[in-house]
């Protein structure tokens, strides 16, 4: 059997085993086995019978096969030719199999290059004999035509323009080849090949019949389906179709008429498709034809500006005027100034009736279109200020004055961004108008009512960006300002309405960025004078250090105001200022460097600020200096500084810190206040830094202090957590058993003596420490399962503290360098989740509240995704977690982790409720209530809204017949909610009221 027909056999049955076929018949070609002579004989009784069309079709894809398959350079140029005009030839007498034609040229042309006469040849035996080309049912078919004339005009595109140079019936023809396709492939690429004769050909008299080729598509209205395999989606098609539309300014006279018609659609999404499509004809066609259309798009686009319908409209609109105005910025004065003139005139008369809406779109017309370039903007400047200034001078309204000068600001603004696109912008037009308006704002902010808060935010602001522009102001005159608003931050006080001290501090920062010097000059001193090195107690400038260290986010002045901080430290220090003032000095130290813009050396905080300030205050630490207040900030400010540092910076500073450290660290005469600042200097360093034998001497004075300190509760959570990041951190994982004992650390040993709370949080610590770190299974197994055995005769405290084994930490952390498993918590839930179920369902009444507060301390951390899997051995308990009397132990932590996973239950898998509906709804009345079921103590507020909340979605979520029988009961006792004497607990009652009533819809309300 040959090739050609095991190929007719098996194409319809296995199309891969075919072109194994066609391949075999291809390596024949390849190693002269066969000649080409040969396979074109083979083909002739297939590919000439007139009887079988199918068959005639398949065997074109056969030869196409063959040559997909063949190297370059088998055939020679004259057989190349041969099959090309064998293929071409074929067409003009039959169009079948017109798919496997075009994959077979394109195979053809890969083999090697063609001339322009064979180019020309195939276009125009496709254009001629078949066309148009919707005629062919099949998107395969049409697609190869598709491919092979894209690839043509992509590779040969001065022997396709000379073709339609030569022959005046070629575009007309090529254009109507393509009428009428409706496959999104077949388009993508259609509208991608048509940018080459729109772009590059001359195309005038056909421009036209070209432009409605496309915008027959406008607007795009393709939704893929969900499975689509080729990924193509609206937004592809709308990007290559405005693409074709902004191709040639010979479209404009076509283009702009139909798409401003298509502007007044009631669609919105037709409305967006337009003003992007608007966007890119005035980016792609020329300024001379823009300048024919600028103000008919203007007096269609202001529509949308000044009576917005949606905000994103309004926006593409303002993006639409930029870019014309971009369009005419280096071009000559008439067609600009042609397309200022009615801006200008309109705005100007909308400023007359400030403040409303349109005074405000105003604004942002001004500000959209002055961001097209200095140029346009100085224009504007001219054309709008005199008219703003003039009436804002001859207005007595507070009123009217704020809205003028808040579409001053807009002006300002742009000229402020417009720097930083074009730096070195000239702004001598705003340099006119400079002086009154810093008159204007300056009064206003000063001497205007305090309750007129929008007018002095306005002058604010509008000084802010008044400073901004460059040059605008005289160096004087930016004393002046920043004078003013430094004066409103130090010394104004105003409570509720009337206050501005924050937009104040916030525009004093953005100064910083503007005029640094001006704030290190007027500013720091204004705030050193507010802060004396020694004030009294009462007397804590609190609001001003808050002001001062937020003007540490700007990075030009960050290193002023960490200079003057540390220094204000030191004087406050040795003057024996209030350890309060000095606290708070820190604090502010401690913001600049966690919020503000200190310097960087590759991507992290640069290492001579430890050296400049942190190094000073451990040095403090060292010498004695030990105030329990302030000791926690300075182990956060070495934290904020040392954590980023590489291991050669940490070992020096480790090294040089290690002797005193350990000696005040003695196990026999520990300094128990010095723990808050061990703590987060351990957490700065990185496990490589220190060895894990220097650790088990602090270790040990750790586990003093946990267990014999009672008298330092303040403390006792410092230590836990300091033993906890010391085990996690710095003990090695395949010595910890032995670590443990020489510390006093086994949790073994611990528990096996009654057990005090202090013991039970200190075995609780130990155990986070290796759960986190994932390196012990098997011991951290083992401890945890003597934690449960332990906790129906262990003090309630264990129960309750169970939590702190998930609870995050912010030290404990991969940002501390600390080892944090990716699956701790999945680890957790497994191994405690079926001894506490199980625990739960045996233990007697006494004991069982404290397995259901273990479970629900654990349960209160774990994302939903971990306890689906679980729900139903977990509903049970957590219901009866309801029940718990508000007396015991750990209630007020349980119950709203109870209510928070029946709340995701209901939302995502409510079936599993609805079994439990009566005990459900029972429990969540109880919870309602101010006063529990059985005992006095009220259920908190947050609670009661909470289980009001989990009320509401039972008959929304769970089938009606389960819960239509507690109807009359939950709408009777929800009466008593809603006289809660909380508002928040009152709005959920009516809403849970509302969803109960709606399930007896159409029925007889209750009475």
């Amino acid at each position: 059997m040959s090739d050609i027909q095991l190929y007719l056999l098996e194409v319809d049955k296995d199309k891969a085993e075919a072109q194994q076929v066609a391949a075999r018949s291809a390596r024949r070609l390849e190693s002269k086995e066969a000649k080409l002579i040969d396979l074109i004989t083979s083909l002739e009784p297939y590919i000439n019978d007139k009887g079988d069309a199918n068959s005639r079709a398949k065997s074109v894809g056969f030869l196409a096969d063959v040559l997909s398959a063949l190297p370059p350079k088998i055939l020679s140029g004259q057989e190349r030719r041969l099959l090309c005009d064998f293929i071409t030839g074929r067409i003009e007498g039959d169009l079948e199999g017109i798919g496997a034609s075009a994959r077979a040229l394109i195979a053809l042309e890969g083999l090697a290059r063609w001339d322009t006469q064979s180019v020309q040849t195939v276009v125009r035996t496709f254009v001629d004999h078949a066309n148009p080309l919707r005629q062919f049912k099949l998107q395969t078919e049409r697609y190869a035509v598709v491919q092979l004339i894209d690839l043509l005009l992509a590779k040969y595109r001065d022997a396709m323009r000379k073709l339609h140079e030569d022959d005046a019936e070629f575009m007309p023809s090529f254009i109507a080849f393509f009428e009428g396709e409706k496959d999104p492939r077949n388009l993508m690429i259609i509208f991608s090949l048509l940018q080459v004769p729109m772009t590059e050909w001359d195309i005038r008299a056909h421009a036209q019949d070209l432009f409605d080729s496309v915008f027959n598509y406008f607007p795009i209205t393709f939704k893929p389906p969900p499975d689509d395999p080729y990924g193509i989606t609206a937004q592809d098609l709308k990007d290559r179709l405005r693409a074709c539309i902004a191709a040639n300014s010979d479209f404009a006279p076509y283009a702009f008429p139909q798409l401003l018609d298509k502007l007044d659609s009631t669609s919105m999404n037709t409305k967006r498709d337009v003003l992007q499509a608007i966007q890119a004809c005035v980016v792609g066609y020329e300024a001379k034809t823009i300048n024919l259309y600028s103000v008919t798009l203007w007096d269609a686009l202001k529509f949308e500006i000044l009576n917005v319908q949606e905000e994103d409209l309004a926006v593409e609109s303002l993006k639409a005027l930029t870019l014309i105005g971009a369009k005419f910025a280096d071009s000559a004065e008439g067609p600009l100034n042609a397309y200022l003139r009615p801006i200008i005139k309109e705005c100007n008369e909308h400023l007359e009736d400030a403040p409303t809406k349109q005074s405000e779109a105003a604004g942002r017309i001004l500000y959209s279109v002055a961001m097209a370039g200095q140029t346009v903007a100085d224009k504007l400047v001219k054309g709008i200020l005199p008219t703003l200034f003039s009436l804002h001078s001859s207005s007595e309204s507070l009123t009217k004055r704020r809205g003028l000068l808040e579409v001053f600001n807009q002006v300002l603004k742009a000229y402020a961004d417009l720097e930083d696109v074009q730096p070195g912008i000239d702004t001598e037009a705003v340099q006119s108008f400079a002086s009154e308006a810093l008159d204007a704002m300056e009064r206003a902010l000063i001497h205007a009512p305090k309750a007129e808060v929008s007018f002095r935010l306005t002058s604010l602001n509008g000084l802010s960006c008044l400073v901004s522009v460059r040059k605008a102001l005289s160096d004087a005159q930016v004393d002046r300002v920043v004078d003013a608003v430094t004066e409103i931050v130090l010394h104004e006080r105003v409570e509720g309405h009337g206050d501005i001290r924050t937009p104040a501090i916030k525009a004093l920062t953005e100064m910083a960025h503007s005029v640094p010097h001006a704030i290190r000059d007027r500013s720091v001193p204004a705030f050193m004078v507010e802060m004396p090195d020694c004030p009294s107690e009462k007397d804590v400038p609190g609001m001003v250090l808050e002001a001062f260290a937020q003007l540490s986010t700007e990075g030009q002045v960050f290193d002023t105001v960490a200079v003057r901080l540390k220094n204000k430290y030191n004087a406050a220090r040795h003057q024996s200022a209030p350890v309060e003032y000095r606290r708070a000095l820190l604090l502010a130290l401690l913001y600049a460097f966690t919020f503000g813009a200190p310097a960087r050396e590759d991507g992290i905080v640069r290492s001579s600020y430890y050296t400049e300030y942190a190094e000073s205050l451990v040095t403090d630490v060292a010498n004695g200096h030990r105030e329990g207040s302030t000791l926690e900030v300075i182990g956060r400010i070495v934290n904020t500084l040392l954590n980023p540092q590489g291991v050669h910076f940490q070992t020096t500073v480790y090294s040089k810190n290690l002797d005193w450290m350990t000696a005040a660290n003695n196990k026999d005469n520990a300094d128990v206040s010095l723990t808050p600042f061990t703590l987060h200097y351990y957490a700065a360093l990185r496990p490589e830094v220190t060895d894990a034998a220097d650790i088990v001497p602090l270790l040990q004075t750790q586990a003093s202090l946990a267990l014999h300190r009672e008298s330092h509760p303040a403390a006792a959570g410092s230590v836990l957590r300091l033993i906890t990041l010391l085990l996690n951190k710095f003990a090695n994982p395949k010595t910890l058993e032995p670590t443990l004992k020489a510390t006093n650390l086994e949790v073994l040993t611990l528990l096996s003596q009654p057990v005090s709370p202090a013991t039970a949080n200190l075995a609780l610590a130990i155990t986070k420490a290796l759960l986190l770190q994932g390196k012990t299974p098997t011991l951290t197994t083992t401890y945890l399962e003597t934690l449960l055995a332990h906790l129906p005769t262990a003090p309630n405290p264990l129960a309750r503290n169970f939590t702190t084994l998930l609870a995050p930490d912010n030290l404990l952390t991969k940002q501390n360098h600390c080892l944090i498993s990716g699956l701790y918590k999945q680890k957790l839930f497994a191994h405690t989740l079926p001894p506490l179920t199980d625990a739960i369902r045996t233990a007697d009444p006494e004991q069982k509240p404290y397995y259901l507060v273990a479970l629900s301390g654990i349960l209160r951390w774990l994302p939903y995704s971990i306890l689906e899997p679980r729900l139903s051995s977990l509903i049970a308990p957590i219901l009866q977690t309801l029940d718990l009397p508000a007396a015991a132990d750990g209630a007020h932590e349980a119950k709203p982790s109870a209510l928070t996973i029946l709340e995701s239950t209901l939302m995502h898998a409510p079936e599993m409720l609805e079994e439990h509906t009566a005990s459900l709804v029972s429990r969540l009345l109880n919870c309602t209530t101010s006063t529990a079921t059985d005992t006095t103590i009220n259920n908190p507020w947050t609670l009661r809204a909470k289980a009001l909340q989990c009320l509401a979605l039972c008959p929304r979520q769970l089938k009606s017949e389960k819960v239509m029988p507690f109807r009359r009961q939950v709408v009777r006792r929800l009466l008593v909610c809603l006289d809660d004497g909380r508002r928040g607990v009152r709005a959920e009652a009516v809403r849970c009221r509302g969803a109960w009533l709606g399930l007896g819809e159409g029925e007889e309300e209750e009475d």
